[in-house]
């Protein structure tokens, strides 16, 4: 068994209420940025020679290697071919879904998803089908997630709060009088 193969049925995937499906278009995209940012240097002019050709081949294989899922409890995404990168995001750490498109992206159909946590870089995604769909799910679990955390304690009832906060009057009254003895 591969490596990938390892990574494929972790822990992580359990529970998967949607798979991310990407548009292959953003190959295009990928390619088309990368050729436009040679363009501006004289050096990457006469790398783009080289690059025209062998960058196709080396999106594709990017494109390829994307994986992503939404599960109960996090967002799962698996991306790379040479450099492999794994980003799990817990759905209750989840501030927004935004999403965007530049010239190049809408020309091409595409648009770029940034998921925001709290105390962390967004995480950026590039050509999901489906986005508005997507985001509205992920939110949903979220906001789900979010209102019923689920605790392994059992829930107080409020009698036995009553009991706690008595208990704590009681130790403060006591602090109190030890206090005024002390005076």
């Amino acid at each position: 068994m591969e490596d990938g193969d390892a990574i494929q049925t972790s822990y992580v995937d359990s529970g998967q209420i949607m798979s991310v499906e990407f548009d292959k278009k953003i190959i295009i995209y990928w390619w088309l940025t990368a050729n436009l940012g040679l363009l501006t240097t004289f050096i990457g002019i006469p790398l783009m020679l080289i690059w025209i050709p062998f960058g196709w081949i080396v999106h594709q294989k990017q494109y390829e290697h994307m994986s992503g899922a939404l599960t109960a409890r996090s967002l799962n995404m698996r991306m790379g071919w040479l450099f492999k990168k794994q980003q799990n995001i817990a759905l209750d750490k989840l501030t927004d879904v935004s999403i965007s498109e530049g010239p190049i992206l809408k020309a091409l159909g595409v648009v770029k998803m940034q998921f925001e946590t709290a105390g962390a870089a967004p995480f950026i995604l590039s050509g999901v089908k489906n986005a508005d769909q997507f985001r509205d799910v992920v939110l949903q679990h979220r906001d789900s997630l979010v209102a019923s955390p689920q605790t392994s304690s059992q829930p107080v009832s409020p009698s036995d709060s009553s009991e706690v906060l008595v208990e704590i009057r009681d130790l403060l009254q006591e602090i109190n009088a030890n206090l005024s003895r002390d005076e």
